[in-house]
Parts: structure tokens; C-alpha cells; sequence
């Protein structure tokens, strides 16, 4: 049996509708550095997809900043409700997973899926 904590293919969301479905018709909450949109879709498993704003620096920067809170959150998905398509919008800052994994987990709090309080 896998791994609970595993990121697989199926729990993220890959097309540019789907994003833009989670944009228009979700819910948004913002922390310094991250904004995070969330929508319901009754499915079995939580679905997420990681964005950086345009202005955030060279590609590298940009993708360390999607790594770091992609670890953040397959690290926090095994406690969370189920049946969400999320949208993380990742803002220049300090790319390290102790800058970033409390605003993750933060965002999740104030969602209300069931994450624990910081």
C-alpha cells in the first residue's frame, strides 16, 4: 500500500479550467506571502495546484517557491477534510520551509479543514 503522504498525479489539478473553475467560483484566504483559493468538489481526495505571481524572479526562484510549498502541503494533506480542489498563490519571500510551512498551515486553518491550530 502507498504511502499516505504521497503526492500523486491524481491529486493535482492540471488543466488551465479547472484552475480558473477554483478561481471563479471558490473561496480565498491571505496570509503575508500566500493566498490560497479552495473549492468544493465532493470528490474522494483533496486536489492542488501551486502558482507563483509573475513578478516573483527567474524561473529557479519560482520553482523552489512551488517545491517548498508542495512539501508543505503533502506533508499536511493526511489530516485535512476531503473533497477540495485547492489553488495556492505563492508571493516573493523567503523560500525555506519554516518560512513557508506555517503559512501553509495557516491558510488551511482558516479554510477550516480541520488542520490543527499553529
Amino acid at each position: 500500500m502507498a504511502s499516505p503522504n504521497r503526492f500523486p498525479r491524481r491529486e493535482r489539478i492540471q488543466s488551465r479550467r479547472e484552475i480558473g473553475a477554483v478561481f471563479d467560483l471558490g473561496a480565498r484566504w491571505s496570509v503575508k506571502g500566500m493566498r490560497l483559493h479552495l473549492r468544493p468538489t465532493g470528490g474522494a481526495d483533496n486536489r492542488a495546484v501551486f502558482v507563483t505571481v509573475r513578478k516573483y524572479g527567474n524561473a529557479v526562484r519560482r520553482n523552489r517557491a512551488r517545491r517548498v510549498v508542495s512539501e508543505c502541503w503533502r506533508l499536511a494533506k493526511g489530516g485535512l477534510n476531503r473533497g477540495y480542489d485547492a489553488v495556492f498563490v505563492i508571493y516573493p519571500g523567503a523560500d525555506t520551509f519554516a518560512d513557508r510551512n506555517p503559512q501553509v498551515l495557516e491558510l488551511l486553518r482558516r479554510a477550516g479543514l480541520g488542520v490543527p491550530s499553529l
